[in-house]
């Protein structure tokens, strides 16, 4: 059996779009060497993938089970070759990162721009994605690492704390809790607010504090995006509540952070995902050093 990375490759396109086209365009080939190189994987593996029709390809049971492995060797070849690509000097390297988008802009901007004043060789390469993106973007080898607030394991990855955060609540600045330093969960209740999809973790734990709490947040209004939150809140909408290092966005565009009163310090985890077995560039592996040293600066108070 000599099965290639090219013919991987082009099985996991297919698998993915479920279409000889799309897979054609995603890998720049034609139709046609999309067709011959999944035919010629079948036959060096002795059975068929999948069940094409005129109208559709559908992957069956055992493009299901050889799935994994195929994700498997072409993440560990990735991660090979960004390793082998660079000098130990770090004059030269590439670092793949995924996050949220406010996560890179307050968490890991300042750091990134530090990094390549000192190692103007290295470029970085971001995905700003949601917590699922991010998962599966580290699963698959496409980047290094990546960070998420993560309240289960996955199975396939290693995660680790890097930042504890504690929620503010987020307001206009001629809000009547816009003067207030401190303020309790039961204040909130008093205010309309705009709520985050439960899909997100932040969501989550905010959802478990009122209901420890024995209270509830009115909201008329729920959104996909922090930006969106915020945006919504400085157009007088309502209030939202953030975990610091976005409150410290919220407060850079002209809004005010009050401090909750009634809950801990570190009550929002966010987490540095690796793909298990994984071995990370010299780049990489120095930024997620520097990353951790700084992470306690980083989360601090607004």
């Amino acid at each position: 059996m000599n099965i290639t990375i090219r013919q991987l490759e082009v099985f996991l396109a297919l698998f993915d779009t479920r279409s000889f086209t799309a897979a054609a365009t995603q890998r720049h080939m034609t139709q046609s060497a999309v067709s011959k190189v999944v035919a010629e994987l079948e036959t060096q593996l002795g059975f068929a993938l999948f069940d094409r029709t005129t109208r559709r390809v559908q992957p069956n049971a055992q493009a299901v089970e050889f799935h994994p492995f195929a994700v498997e060797i072409i993440a560990t070849m990735r991660s090979a070759a960004r390793s082998v690509a660079e000098l130990a000097d770090l004059q030269r390297g590439r670092v793949g990162i995924a996050a949220s988008p406010m996560m890179v802009y307050g968490l890991l901007a300042p750091l990134i721009a530090d990094y390549r004043r000192r190692y103007p060789g290295v470029q970085f390469d971001l995905h700003e994605l949601s917590t699922d993106e991010t998962v599966a973007s580290v699963l698959a080898g496409r980047v290094d690492f990546g960070l998420g607030a993560i309240d289960h394991e996955i199975a396939g990855a290693d995660t680790q704390v890097a930042f504890e955060d504690s929620m503010f609540a987020v307001v206009r600045a001629d809000h009547p809790m816009a003067a207030r330093k401190k303020v309790p969960w039961k204040a909130l209740a008093r205010w309309e607010h705009i709520s985050l999809r439960n899909v997100y973790t932040v969501r989550r734990t905010i959802d478990d504090i009122v209901a420890r709490q024995g209270i509830a947040l009115p909201s008329a209004i729920e959104v996909g995006t922090l930006t969106a939150a915020l945006g919504l809140v400085r157009a007088g909408a309502g209030v939202v509540v953030l975990p610091g290092y976005a409150a410290r966005i919220a407060q850079e565009w002209g809004l005010k952070a009050c401090a909750i009163a009634d809950i801990g310090a570190t009550v929002h985890r966010i987490h540095v995902i690796r793909r298990q077995k994984s071995t990370l560039s010299i780049a990489a592996r120095r930024f997620l050093d520097e990353l951790r040293m700084s992470a306690g600066k980083l989360a601090a108070r607004p």
